[in-house]
C-alpha cells in the first residue's frame, strides 16, 4: 500500500466525527485510519473531546471544544450524536447563518490547530489527512502544510456543490465562503472526493483534479448471521423493506414512498397486506406525521434509533432494503449504499440519476426508480413482493469494501507527499 518501504508513512488523520461519535462520518475515518494502520501506516488521529473518548484507544488526541463546554453547562458530560436519539429536529445551528464557513471554525478549530502543530513537531508527519465536514477541518491541514507536511484533503460531502449546509444570508457571506473553498482545497496538494459527481464539479467549476476514495463497507464490522435477534423486529408473514438511518432534509425525502404506499394499498390491497415499511433511525417531527398516513392493509413501523451493530444486523435480516436519493443530490453516495451491498440484500433505490443509483445498477443490486414517480414506486413495490427485485451479484461487491477502498487514500497520500518533494 506504500510507496515508502516496509515502514509505511507517518499521517496525521484529522477527523471531527470519529469513535465513539456514532454518527455516519465517523466510520469512515476509523475505517480509513484501521485500513492505513494495516497497511504498515503510522497514524495519529486528531478528533474532538466532545462526544468522549473509547476505552484502550491508541494514537488518538482529543482537542478542547466549546461545544462540550456548553454541554456541560447543561449538566452533560458529552454532545449527542445524531443517532443516539429517536427524533431531530433537522434544524442548523443558529451559528450557521453566522460564522463562515461553519460554526466549528470558531469552536473547534484553533483547539484543533494548536494541537496539531504541538504534534507535528513531536511526530515529523509526512502528511496529514484532514476530512470534512466540517470544512473548518482544512484549516489545520493548511498550517501544517505551511510547515512542509503533505496535506490531502478529503471531501465527503461537497461543500458549495449541492451542499446541504443552508445558504448564507448574505451576498458577502456567500462570496467568502466560495473563495475559502477555493482558496483551502486548492493549496491541498491532493484533494479525495466519495463520488464522481463530486470529482466532476471540483474539476468544471474550479479547476482541482481529485482522487475519487469512495465510501465503502467495513468487513470487519459484519455480524454473525441472527445476532442480536434483529429478525425478531420483522413481520415473518410480510414482506419487510427496512430503512436505516435518518432521511434529512434534503435528497433524501420519503413522501413519495408513503404516497405509493397509499395507492397501492387503495388499488392492491392483497398486495399491500404483504408489504411493510421498517425504519430503524431518528425522525424529525414532519416525517412522523408523514409515517402516520394511514396505508393500511401496509404498515409502517417506527422501530427508532438503533445501535449500529443492531441496525446492520437488521440490514441482513431484511428481505430488501430502501435508499433514497433525489436528483437534487446527484453526489449522494453515503455510508448505507455500502452498508446494504454488503448485506447482500435486494436494493429498492428511489434514485434514479444519483451516484447511489447508479452503484445500485453497476452492482446489479436491485430496482432503481426516479425518487419523486409515485406511479415507478408502485410498480418497484409490486415486484419486491412479488420476489422480483434482484440481490447484488458478489462478483461486483470487493471493490466497495474498505481493503480496496483505502488504497485510494493511500495513493492520495503518496501523490501529495511526492508534490511536496523539493524540485
Amino acid at each position: 500500500m506504500s510507496a515508502s518501504g516496509g515502514g509505511g508513512r507517518s499521517i496525521l488523520f484529522v477527523a471531527y466525527f470519529y469513535p465513539p461519535c456514532p454518527d455516519t462520518g465517523a466510520h469512515r475515518a476509523a475505517a480509513m485510519v484501521k485500513y492505513l494502520r494495516r497497511g504498515g501506516h503510522r497514524v495519529t488521529v486528531l478528533t474532538t473531546s466532545a462526544y468522549g473518548s473509547e476505552p484502550g484507544e491508541h494514537d488518538v488526541v482529543r482537542t478542547s471544544d466549546l461545544q462540550l463546554t456548553r454541554a456541560r453547562l447543561r449538566g452533560h458530560d458529552r454532545i449527542q450524536g445524531m443517532f443516539e436519539a429517536d427524533s431531530y429536529s433537522g434544524q442548523p445551528h443558529p451559528l450557521s447563518r453566522v460564522l463562515v464557513p461553519e460554526p466549528l471554525v470558531l469552536a473547534w478549530a484553533p483547539f484543533a490547530i494548536h494541537a496539531a502543530k504541538r504534534l507535528a513537531a513531536e511526530h515529523e508527519f509526512e502528511c496529514v489527512i484532514t476530512t470534512s465536514p466540517p470544512e473548518s477541518a482544512h484549516l489545520v491541514g493548511r498550517a501544517l502544510h505551511r510547515r512542509g507536511v503533505a496535506w490531502v484533503a478529503d471531501i465527503r460531502d461537497a461543500w458549495n456543490f449541492e451542499p446541504l449546509r443552508p445558504e448564507f444570508p448574505t451576498r458577502l457571506q456567500r462570496r467568502i465562503d466560495e473563495r475559502l473553498e477555493q482558496r483551502w482545497l486548492g493549496e491541498a496538494d491532493a484533494v479525495t472526493v466519495v463520488s464522481r459527481p463530486a470529482a466532476t464539479d471540483l474539476r468544471d467549476r474550479l479547476g482541482i483534479e481529485s482522487v475519487l476514495a469512495p465510501n465503502a463497507w467495513d468487513p470487519d464490522l459484519d455480524p454473525e448471521p441472527g445476532e442480536d435477534g434483529a429478525a425478531e423486529l420483522l413481520d415473518p408473514a410480510r414482506t419487510s423493506l427496512v430503512y436505516t438511518g435518518r432521511f434529512g432534509s434534503y435528497g433524501r425525502n420519503p413522501a413519495g414512498l408513503v404516497r405509493a404506499l397509499e395507492v397501492l394499498a387503495a388499488s392492491e390491497p392483497r398486495v399491500a397486506e404483504r408489504l411493510e415499511l421498517v425504519i430503524a433511525g431518528p425522525v424529525t417531527d414532519d416525517e412522523r406525521r408523514l409515517f402516520a398516513t394511514g396505508v393500511s392493509p401496509a404498515r409502517i413501523v417506527l422501530l427508532g434509533a438503533l445501535p449500529r451493530e443492531r441496525a446492520v444486523a437488521l440490514q441482513r435480516a431484511a428481505d430488501a432494503l430502501l435508499l433514497i436519493a433525489a436528483r437534487q443530490r446527484t453526489q449522494l453516495a453515503n455510508l448505507k449504499v455500502f452498508e446494504y451491498l454488503a448485506a447482500a440484500r435486494p436494493i429498492v433505490a428511489l434514485a434514479a440519476g444519483t451516484e447511489a443509483g447508479r452503484i445500485v445498477l453497476e452492482t446489479g443490486a436491485g430496482e432503481v426508480v426516479p425518487s419523486g414517480d409515485v406511479a415507478a414506486i408502485v410498480t418497484a413495490l409490486r415486484a419486491l413482493v412479488a420476489g422480483e427485485v434482484s440481490a447484488p451479484d458478489p462478483q461486483r461487491l470487493r471493490p466497495f469494501a474498505y481493503p480496496d477502498a483505502v488504497k485510494a487514500m493511500a495513493g492520495a497520500v503518496e501523490l501529495a507527499i511526492e508534490k511536496m518533494k523539493p524540485r
